[in-house]
């Protein structure tokens, strides 16, 4: 059986020189319409040859600075300034762009845990089987655009999923200084239990050489986020070497290389309650720093429980919605060679 749903590919055509713009339908009978297909955006220019580079976003329906920025690069990129293939998905997961949910409302796929997908599986399954066998399959870079989502902040920061192929990690930290973010968080690839199934370790099993990056959050943009996402992707994609003029693009500012490669890294709400933070997005903690202090509004009387950081590093992820309940993360933290002994980078 083939790995690759059956689709409608709708105006596009990925051997065509110049720019084209249309849909990959993916087949969903619904009471409304019985042959249904969704239709996910997708723009493809050639020119010449040179290197295919896949750029995603909307993999959450609630990141939005990528959606925007691959939007916008997907109108005004002419093929005149390409030397190869730049395939845009701008709303991957999207039913759930539709939504502004961070999963799909059809079938409640959080679309970044479900590669390899199945081809006929639900439609997030097949949405994930498209993307990795189809479209990574046949590209030789993958950027894979993210956020906080509707209920983080994060700060703006290349991700790398470090390989064990030593020149593969060397080019993914290129495209990563390149990128020219802040930070730099880098994971060893099997230091969380879902990287199986994310975009990025997708990209590496169809050899593709692939980087993310978080750029804000909150459900959100700012006209700043969103400058730096157009910024760092000209500049990658110069580097890459598919785009050939970047004039408008600064240099990249200098990253810090962050590591973020144990399962720890993480601090969640015990309680349920209203939310004070006492740290933003990029404050440098120390162990036993205060993190922050759940209220119980409806108890009155109670006293309210504090949360401390449990060691040393950056704060990259920040929960922005007050409201919490038993389970929500609250922080996620990354190590610096600065802050912590025990940093692997």
């Amino acid at each position: 059986m083939t790995d690759i749903p059956r689709v409608r590919l709708i105006g596009i055509d990925f051997e065509r020189e110049g720019k084209t713009h249309g849909y990959i339908g993916i087949q969903h009978s619904i009471t409304r319409s019985c042959y249904y297909w969704l239709p996910v955006p997708i723009t493809c220019i050639k020119n010449r040859s040179g290197p295919t580079v896949l750029l995603i976003s909307g993999i959450h329906g609630d990141e939005y600075e990528g959606q925007i920025a691959l939007s916008k690069l997907a109108a005004d990129l002419q093929p005149v300034g390409v030397a190869g293939r730049v395939l845009i998905l701008p709303m991957a997961n999207f039913p759930a762009a539709k939504a502004g949910t961070r999963t799909s409302p059809i079938d409640d796929g959080n679309l970044n845990r479900l590669f390899p997908g199945e081809a006929s599986g639900s439609v997030t399954q097949q949405i994930a089987a498209y993307i990795e066998h189809a479209l990574m399959a046949i590209s030789d870079f993958v950027i894979d655009l993210h956020a906080g989502g509707s209920s983080m902040m994060h700060v703006a920061a290349a991700i790398v999923v470090a390989e064990g192929d030593a020149l593969r990690h060397q080019q993914q930290m290129a495209l990563a200084q390149a990128f020219g973010a802040p930070y730099t968080i880098v994971y060893a690839s099997g230091s969380q239990p879902h990287f199986s199934e994310i975009a990025l370790t997708a990209s590496a099993r169809q050899n593709a050489i692939a980087i993310g990056a978080e750029l804000g959050g909150a459900g959100s943009v700012t006209s700043a986020s969103l400058s730096f996402t157009e910024q760092a992707l000209a500049r990658v994609l110069h580097k890459i070497g598919v785009l050939t003029d970047i004039t408008d693009a600064p240099p990249p500012m200098t990253t810090r290389i962050l590591s973020s490669d144990r399962p720890d890294t993480m601090i969640w709400a015990m309680e349920t309650g209203l939310f004070e933070p006492a740290a933003t997005v990029g404050s440098e903690i120390r162990r036993g720093d205060l993190a922050g202090t759940i209220h119980f509004v409806d108890s009155p009387g109670r006293p309210s429980t504090e949360y401390r950081f449990d060691d040393d590093g950056i704060v990259t992820a920040a929960r922005f919605i007050t409201q919490v309940e038993r389970g929500d993360c609250l922080y996620r933290i990354a190590f610096s060679p600065n802050l912590h002994r025990d940093s692997r980078i």
